[in-house]
């Protein structure tokens, strides 16, 4: 990369302070920043928008932390996000997300996914196709997580899906030591 800054230390007043105060947001939370969002950082405002969104899903959404950590894995699978793959798996084992569930997004396997995952799994395998959430697929879910649930797994899709447009565009690969 060598038209963005990438170096924390090297970017604008501005820009480090934003990257400061949400570092140790993160750290409180027990999670490490970096990744795509020093690539945010050279559009401040964008970055702080996004992180606020991020850090509402990740941390305050409905959805239970292991359908959250399912529905990172499995888009970063299908779009090829390293990134957010390494970031991730981690987390879905301490949300305590099963070792084989994680073994099978990693595979691209979904053919016998356990419940709520299969219905998770059959929402983004729409999303990711870009394609309409059919009716009854809605309800099931909407049933098991509330209405609030379904748009948070959509949202989810996309949000990861950016990223990984974001990882992508920027060569952002797979963090060390993940």
């Amino acid at each position: 990369m060598t038209v963005l800054t990438m170096d924390a230390a090297a970017l604008p007043p501005p820009a480090r302070a934003l990257y400061d105060a949400i570092a140790a947001k993160r750290r409180a939370r027990g999670e490490g920043f970096g990744g795509p969002y020093l690539a945010l950082l050279n559009h401040p405002e964008l970055a702080r928008r996004i992180e606020a969104l991020g850090f509402f899903l990740k941390f305050e959404g409905v959805l239970p932390r292991d359908v959250y950590q399912f529905i990172v894995l499995t888009v970063a699978k299908a779009t090829g996000a390293a990134f957010e793959w390494q970031d991730h798996v981690n987390h879905a084992r301490a949300a305590g997300l099963p070792e084989t569930l994680i073994a099978a997004v990693g595979s691209g396997d979904a053919t016998a996914l356990p419940a709520p995952y299969d219905m998770v799994h059959a929402v983004l395998a729409k999303t990711l196709a870009w394609q309409e959430v059919p009716d009854d697929l809605q309800a099931t879910a909407a049933n098991t997580f509330r209405p609030e649930g379904l748009v948070e797994i959509v949202v989810l899709s996309g949000f990861y899906q950016m990223f990984a447009a974001i990882n992508q565009g920027f060569g952002i690969g797979a963090p060390p030591h993940g």
